[in-house]
């Protein structure tokens, strides 16, 4: 550890000074991809909660978060190699951009690719997919979990790290940092993987960028229900307001009541379901969840993904599969139009917007 007092949060000024000039240059004069349009990055948005100078950041330039319609997928994987020694999903980049074209017919208007370099991330692919589709792409940045950290995230100090997913936001152009993880089945998060969750934190004061986590529910009986709230803890602790994280995966833990789910909520942070149609936990116990959610008031607050690959081995209907096969799921459970599509375009739009340093 480098010895900071990791207890108290940390004001975005205090960041910028530990991590060095770089991080105070803004995001706005990275390079890489195109520049935002001025019509589009200036335009006040009329999105509720979301300041008027606000963007999403995507790989066609900076967007205002009004110019995003559609459907928003926030955690998806358009570039991902599953283990060293199978192939990437951009391999066949025709086949992910045919996928993609077919997401946008089922009323798709953004994804969310949640890769880093230690998930195969291929910048160069994602910038094709953008720019050959009518769906706008984010690319993130980030460490997934313990097990697959390179050696030298372990030899880096907090700060280093965290200087680094700055350099690489700004070098790529990226619009989030995720998905940010934690090992299967663990009874507890490694002391490694709590720095890493504090650089990421420490990386988005000094950026603005959204995150988004990864968890380990449903992937074994050692893990605790609270494991969301851990990880809202560590992000919390330098200084990372809850309405910029997403806690995913929270639709593998088994609580029908929500109860966890909604102190995550109530915390001011969004909820991510971003397995829908996959993963342990079958759909209906899911929109079981999802309704005792909903009925404790937070709606604004639920946030639905599946955390596809595009792979032509995943035998799913594919990046749409939230819209056609998840939703209609919810409709019968009772949802109401207006409400649902709330959640599928509004609430997305306003986890991404953020305001560039």
């Amino acid at each position: 550890m480098d010895g900071h007092d990791h207890s108290s949060r940390f004001t975005r000024r205090e960041v910028i000074q530990m991590l060095g000039g770089a991080a105070g240059l803004g995001m706005v004069a990275g390079c890489g991809g195109d520049q935002a349009a001025p019509e589009l990055a200036q335009a006040a948005p009329t999105l509720a909660g979301v300041p008027p100078n606000a963007v999403i950041r995507t790989l066609r330039g900076d967007r205002s978060p009004d110019a995003i319609q559609g459907t928003t997928l926030f955690h998806e994987h358009l570039s991902i190699r599953m283990s060293p020694d199978s192939p990437s999903a951009t391999d066949d980049v025709d086949n992910i951009i045919e996928e993609v074209r077919i997401a946008a017919t089922e009323g798709v208007g953004c994804i969310v690719d949640g890769g880093h370099p230690e998930l195969g991330r291929d910048i160069e692919a994602l910038r094709r997919i953008a720019l050959e589709t009518d769906v706008h792409i984010v690319a993130c940045t980030g460490h997934y979990m313990g097990r697959v950290y390179p050696d030298w995230v372990e030899r880096r100090t907090e700060d280093r790290l965290a200087r680094g997913l700055v350099t690489d936001a700004e070098m790529f152009r990226l619009g989030a940092y995720g998905e940010i993880g934690q090992n299967s089945n663990a009874a507890e998060m490694t002391a490694l993987e709590q720095k890493v969750f504090r650089a990421v934190g420490k990386a988005h004061v000094a950026t603005g960028l959204p995150i988004f986590t990864h968890n380990a529910y449903g992937t074994g009986e050692n893990v605790r229900p609270d494991a969301g709230l851990t990880q809202l803890d560590l992000l919390e602790s330098v200084g990372v307001s809850p309405e910029n994280i997403v806690i995913g995966h929270a639709c593998c833990l088994d609580d029908p009541s929500a109860s966890v789910l909604i102190e995550i909520a109530e915390r001011g942070a969004f909820v991510g379901f971003d397995r829908v149609t996959g993963g342990r936990v079958p759909d209906p116990q899911k929109v079981v969840t999802i309704m005792a959610f909903l009925e404790a008031g937070h709606a604004d607050k639920l946030l639905i993904s599946s955390d596809y690959t595009g792979r032509r081995s995943e035998r799913r209907p594919g990046y749409g599969n939230s819209l056609t096969v998840f939703a209609p799921l919810l409709r019968e459970a009772g949802i109401e139009e207006d409400v649902l599509g709330a959640i599928q375009r509004d609430n997305p739009r306003r986890f991404l917007a953020f305001v560039p340093v």
